[in-house]
């Protein structure tokens, strides 16, 4: 599946994403009555899909490519959806209802999820990226072989959630994503899209917090975020990033780590190091000395260390990786 516009119509040309088991025409057509469209995108094209079924679940597995700063793209859904990032390359992904909207959630570190209820828009949104992989699991509970018919109508008359955490509810997904069926008996994908509803079912609903309580999220989070990325090159004290948040320093550094689930001192390392990726996907001749300096590191030497904590591989063996 290739998809080369930049950008479609909310209603016309909206392209079928996957569809589940349907129903016979009149004509003897199938007519799929659970399905997800890609309704519009920009600076975003879909470079590859995998999609595969098992009982009460549809899987479809996204590589997307960004063309332009910021880019997106949105969908709708006939049903329930969970949608999971697998990986990213040069920078982070946000789950939005629009792609005009700040990002509302309760989390925006690695691993986030977002539970998107039926008829309910959901946008992948990003302001520096070069690369992302994306897992939609798109629920159909009422045929599902391990949940009881109140377990499925609980699933399907859920609130959507966007961007949250849930380490259990994460690592199925992220097995299920990197899951390929090698023959027609697939006990171990079924295990664990069985395992994935179970505990989609068991996590927690959206929760509402008292009025009174701060949290980084919205505009502010996203303000915070971007402030980060325009100086990689400095050294950014709490106290800068308290003033763009409006929060005292002392509520800061809790808010952020709630939000983040890392440090500001870290999350400003893994920020350096995916302005490097960019850097060298851009050029993959630029010599890492460059790199470095450019991303904000004081030599290449520092800069291969943070890159192989962050990435799990050097620079150089991550770059062969995708050649």
């Amino acid at each position: 599946m290739r998809i080369d516009q930049k950008r479609r119509d909310w209603n016309e040309g909206a392209i079928l994403l996957f569809a589940g088991p349907g129903r016979r025409t009149r004509l003897g057509i199938a007519e799929p009555t659970q399905t997800a469209m890609i309704k519009k995108e920009s600076g975003v094209r879909v470079s590859a899909l995998r999609r595969q079924e098992w009982p009460g679940l549809v899987r479809a597995i996204l590589d997307l490519q960004w063309k332009t700063e910021p880019g997106w793209i949105a969908f709708t859904f006939s049903a329930p959806v969970l949608c999971a990032v697998l990986s990213e390359t040069g920078g982070r992904c946000q789950i939005r209802t629009q792609p005009e909207q700040a990002p509302r959630g309760d989390y925006f570190g690695t691993g986030h999820l977002s539970f998107v209820a039926a008829s309910r828009p959901l946008t992948i949104f990003a302001t520096e990226m070069r690369d992302a992989r994306i897992a939609l699991y798109q629920l159909d509970a009422e045929r599902s072989d391990c949940l009881t018919s109140d377990q499925a109508e609980t699933i399907a008359r859920a609130e959507s959630r966007y961007m949250f955490r849930d380490d259990r509810l994460y690592e199925c997904a992220r097995l299920l994503g990197e899951h390929d069926a090698t023959d027609d008996i697939d006990i171990y994908g079924l295990s664990l899209a069985r395992a994935l509803q179970v505990a989609l079912l068991g996590a927690p609903p959206r929760r509402l917090k008292p009025k009174a309580s701060v949290k980084l999220t919205g505009e502010r989070v996203a303000e915070v975020f971007a402030y980060i990325n325009d100086h990689l090159d400095e050294i950014t004290s709490v106290k800068d990033l308290a003033r763009v948040a409006h929060l005292a320093p002392s509520q800061f550094g809790r808010c952020f780590r709630d939000a983040t689930g890392m440090s500001l001192q870290r999350w400003q390392m893994d920020a350096r190091i995916r302005s490097a990726q960019r850097l060298m996907v851009d050029d993959p001749t630029e010599s890492l000395a460059d790199i470095a300096s450019l991303a904000g590191f004081s030599d290449s030497s520092h800069f291969s260390s943070a890159f192989l904590q962050v990435v799990g591989a050097t620079p150089s063996a991550w770059l062969r990786q995708r050649t």
